[in-house]
This record gives C-alpha cells, structure tokens and sequence, in this order.
C-alpha cells in the first residue's frame, strides 16, 4: 500500500476516532434520536456544498444510486441504532469488543461480495486489529455481570453492517464509476432521510428535547465524521482493494483511546498499550505486504 492511500485511510481512522469521542458526549448531553438527525441533516449541507463547489457530482445508474442509499441507511441508521441499544441495555466493554469486529467482516465480506482476491494478510492485519480491539475495550474488572443476549447480538449486527459498509457498497460504486462525491451525497441523503423520519414525528408531539451543547456537537461530530473522514476514506478506496483497506478501519478505538488519555485524562493502562501494539503490527503487516 503506497504511502499517500495509507495517509488518506489513517487520516479517516482519526477523524472517526474523534466523532466517536463527541458522541460520547453528546449521547450524554442530548438525546441519541435528535443527536442522529443533527449529525445527519449538517452532514447533507456539508457534503452539497462541497460538491457544488468540486462540481464532481453527477448519477448516471439507478442502481449504482440504490447501493449507495442502501449503503448510507445500513451504516448511518441501522447501525448506529443497533449500537445505541447495545450501549444502552449491555455494558460498555462487551458492546465495544463486539462492534469493534468491523474490520475483519469488511475485509471478509471484500472479498466474498466483490470477489477480491484472498489474501493472507488482509486476514491476519484483521484479526491482529480485532485482538487489539477487545484488549482495548476490556475493563479492569474483566468479565462483566451478565446480560441478555439481544443486546450482544445487536453490538455483532453493528460491527457486521460497519465493516460491510466501509467495504463492499462505496468500493463496488467507485469501481463501477461513480465519483467518490456522488456516493457520499447520496449515502448522506439516505442517513438524513431516515432520521428525519424518525426525529420529526417526536418534534412535532414536542417529545424530542435539544441542547446548545448537544447541538454544537453534533455538527462538530458530523464535520469530522460523515463529512471529513468518509471524504478520506472514499479517496483511498479509489486506489486499493477493499479488502486491504479495512483492517486499518479498526484503528479508530485506537486513537480514540488516545484521544480520551490526551483531553479525558484517561489513564493508558498496560492492557491498552498491548492492544494498541497488536493494532499497529495489523496496520504494519497490511502496510508492508499489502
């Protein structure tokens, strides 16, 4: 993998890193349905005003334009609802490790779905970036109290529509022809779409509550989410496979880790060091051999 693609997907890594911080915040400070249809709706006016001004927006296949709708409800709506309710009845740390599998179903479903060739070290980086992960995820206690299963089995469904989605539909429209712009705009019109349509019913029963803070950190989350990084992030796909590309996905625990240590003054134990050296020995490895 060439020096400029890995700047670009590493580049993504932080920016997401550093939406997943805000959100924790702003999952804190405002509720979770008004905090999606602010993220959404700022990244539509975002991502518009960049393709009016790049002009590199046009659509020229229906069904190129149904996979990057698709694309857009599976990763920003479902998924992300998917994650809020196993944050929200499980624990922290099994959500994490769970979701955070993402990178090896992106690298797997590359390959099964686009038909890119099977590589030894797309699967040995995920798997090193998903050990990393769940180190990283752990809490000191180690094994938490128990809990039911839907909320485990919604935290896996995240991290397969995650890594799926990373993956398969902005590779497969890219490499059809779409431009990178056209997909993210439409991806961003599925997101903003389907939040509308959940938020605005509660806006108007007066149920749905909003925050200045929480408000600011939704377009702040979006600027550097749905906007910057998946900007990035589409860029490198244009230049690799796929599947070589998601492992490095899974950095984004990484450096939101040290993120939390730089402005959270979260302490890095040495369980997060171990994790975090797994995850760059999987960036390495899909570096080096890739």
């Amino acid at each position: 993998m060439d020096i400029l693609t890995l700047t670009l997907a590493l580049g993504a890594t932080l920016c997401w890193s550093t939406t997943w911080v805000l959100m924790k915040a702003g999952v804190d400070e405002m509720d979770r349905t008004a905090l999606g249809f602010v993220r959404a709706t700022s990244a539509l006016v975002f991502i518009c005003v960049y393709a009016a001004v790049t002009r590199d927006f046009f659509v020229d296949s229906p069904l190129l334009v149904g996979v990057a709708l698709a694309g857009g409800l599976l990763n920003a709506v479902v998924g992300v609802w998917l994650f809020y309710y196993a944050l929200g009845h499980g624990s922290l740390h099994e959500t994490n490790i769970l979701a955070g599998t993402n990178p090896f179903w992106g690298a797997v479903s590359a390959m099964l779905v686009l038909g890119e060739p099977t590589r030894w070290e797309s699967f040995a980086a995920a798997l090193l970036i998903v050990g990393g992960t769940t180190l990283l995820a752990q809490r000191k206690s180690g094994i938490a109290r128990p809990h039911g299963l839907r909320p485990l089995a919604a935290a896996l469904a995240a991290g397969i529509l995650f890594g799926f989605t990373v993956a398969v539909p902005g590779k497969y429209c890219i490499s059809q022809g779409m431009s990178p712009i056209t997909y993210q705009v439409i991806f961003t019109i599925a997101a903003a779409v389907s939040w509308s349509l959940i938020a605005v019913p509660r806006m108007v029963r007066k149920t749905l509550k909003f925050t200045r803070r929480g408000i600011w950190i939704g377009l702040l989350s979006s600027f550097t989410g749905l906007f910057v990084g998946w900007i990035l992030w589409l860029i490198a796909m244009q230049r690799v496979d796929a599947s070589m590309l998601a492992p490095i996905n899974g950095l984004t625990m990484f450096f939101a880790v040290l993120l939390g240590a730089l402005f959270l003054r979260e302490r890095i134990t040495p369980r997060v060091a171990i994790g975090g050296a797994l995850m760059l020995a999987g960036v390495t490895l899909i570096s080096v051999f890739g």
